[in-house]
């Protein structure tokens, strides 16, 4: 609102600027240009009276009639420009509320990430999978990056890579079980690369090497 009030206030500057320019170019700027058309009108005979009195109430018509369009256009712009404001702050109340439903939904996924893994070790973590599922692991190395700086989740959380994790002579199945139990514990480790070669001299074992990623609570 203060915005509109502003803009009426330049808009009744303009009018009354336009208004002093005006009579500034008819009368002069001390009025001399009046004071010698009075004293030319005396001077004029009576019908000659008649004809500029005439003459100036046309010329005073005129101004009013165009005084009068300038203002309504004026005021039709003015109504142009609250329609737009309006329409604009309505659909800045949309895209607000929507943020707001956004930003809670965003909240709670932090939340629930957060809980899940603020207690969480991963090696630890992966050394019990393995147990649980008869596998051997070899190459271990638990790396945690700061995530992207575009990343929302940037300065809430972090990245937790496990990287180049081996599992040599070891049948299929068991590492499908294995995958799968580190995945199901849903701690928000996901396997992010895979790489299962045979093993010369057998059918039945693999070299497998993997990677995975997940995150961590802390920045």
């Amino acid at each position: 609102m203060n915005e509109i009030r502003q803009y009426i206030e330049q808009l009744k500057e303009r009018l009354n600027l336009l208004l002093e320019q005006l009579r500034a170019r008819v009368f002069g700027a001390n009025n001399e240009r009046l004071d010698f058309l009075m004293d030319s009108f005396y001077k004029l005979e009576p019908k000659e009276r008649v004809g500029v009195l005439a003459g100036v109430a046309g010329a005073i018509g005129f101004v009013i009639i165009v005084a009068f369009v300038i203002y309504f256009s004026q005021v039709g712009r003015l109504k142009a420009e609250l329609n737009d404001s309006f329409a604009a702050l309505h659909e800045l109340q949309e895209l607000k509320s929507e943020y707001s439903i956004e930003d809670a939904r965003f909240q709670r996924v932090v939340e629930q990430v957060q809980k899940k893994t603020s207690d969480l070790q991963v090696k630890p973590f992966f050394e019990k999978v393995a147990r649980d599922t008869l596998v051997q692991l070899e190459g271990l190395n638990v790396q945690k990056n700061p995530l992207e700086a575009d990343n929302p989740l940037g300065s809430k959380m972090q990245e937790v890579k496990v990287k180049d994790l081996r599992i040599n002579n070891t049948s299929i199945p068991k590492v499908l079980n294995f995958l799968i139990e580190i995945e199901k514990a849903n701690n928000y480790i996901r396997v992010q690369d895979l790489e299962i070669r045979g093993r010369f001299g057998t059918r039945l074992y693999f070299d497998t090497k993997l990677t995975a990623r997940g995150y961590a609570a802390g920045a």
